[in-house]
């Protein structure tokens, strides 16, 4: 028993989900952040939806193009074709606990969400 008792840090260490080790960086012209467990979504009542992941992303991670909206948002786009889809992934990660990459357009100046993976 006490065996068991010295290894289960241990074990539960190695359970913890990949976003606690994720990073943001910018690679192959785009930014992105992740598996990342999402932190928060802010929905407006007209506009873009804010997204929020674990990594800070103020001040912006050395090499990211695009710039996070104060508060260290993403931006998903009301208006993008994908919109569902990728907003429909978002909740499915926060609710599931599960991480996702989040991959941003950094020909915007703003950091804006062009598709996810979870």
């Amino acid at each position: 028993m006490k065996g068991f008792l010295r290894a289960a840090p241990a074990v539960l260490a190695s359970c913890l989900p990949a976003a606690v080790f994720a990073s943001c960086l910018h690679a192959v012209d785009t930014d992105y952040c992740g598996p990342e467990l999402i932190r928060l979504i802010y929905v407006t009542s007209a506009g873009p939806v804010y997204v929020q992941p674990t990594t800070a992303l103020e001040p912006a991670p050395q090499g990211f193009v695009c710039k996070p909206v104060a508060g260290g948002y993403f931006i998903l786009d009301s208006n993008a074709p994908n919109f569902k889809q990728i907003y429909a992934t978002l909740i499915s990660a926060r609710v599931a606990g599960a991480p996702v990459t989040i991959v941003a357009d950094p020909a915007r100046s703003t950091c804006t969400i062009i598709y996810v993976t979870l």
